[in-house]
């Protein structure tokens, strides 16, 4: 009985002080139709196709905030559309292509402004400036 009691008592104290999720977080956002987007994923996916021009070329790449928070950023390069997705937070920005250089281009749509230069993406709104670089060991 005392055993029982004591297995009860135990996992009560750990229920009760475990870790709690909160929907707090970064308060460097980009706004979206009046809401708050948090920039934290932290998995990476990397697909990109062949030598093939006629295939699909999209790849994923995880970015980290200056303030250590992470998004997955997917380039697409398909023949018809170019576009960045940004997703963090199981929410996704995307913008189509409207410069492209060399090593970078410049996408948009609405108020959002990204730009995609070597290993830094920055993302503008309004007067909210995110910036992101490529993570290491990718």
């Amino acid at each position: 009985m005392k055993n029982i009691l004591s297995i009860a008592a135990v996992s009560l104290l750990v229920m009760t002080t475990s870790c709690k999720k909160t929907t707090d977080g970064n308060t460097g956002i980009v706004k979206q139709d009046g809401e708050s987007t948090v920039l934290a994923v932290d998995t990476t996916i990397s697909k990109q196709s062949a030598n093939d021009p006629t295939s699909s070329a999209e790849y994923t790449e995880r970015y980290v905030g200056d303030d250590g928070t992470s998004a997955l950023v997917t380039f697409n390069n398909t023949g018809k559309e170019k576009t960045i997705s940004i997703r963090s937070n199981n929410k996704t920005i995307t913008a189509p292509q409207k410069e492209a250089w060399e090593n970078g281009g410049v996408y948009g749509d609405f108020d959002i402004e990204i730009v995609a230069k070597n290993d830094i993406v920055t993302i503008t709104q309004e007067n909210n400036v995110i910036t992101l670089k490529k993570a290491r060991g990718n």
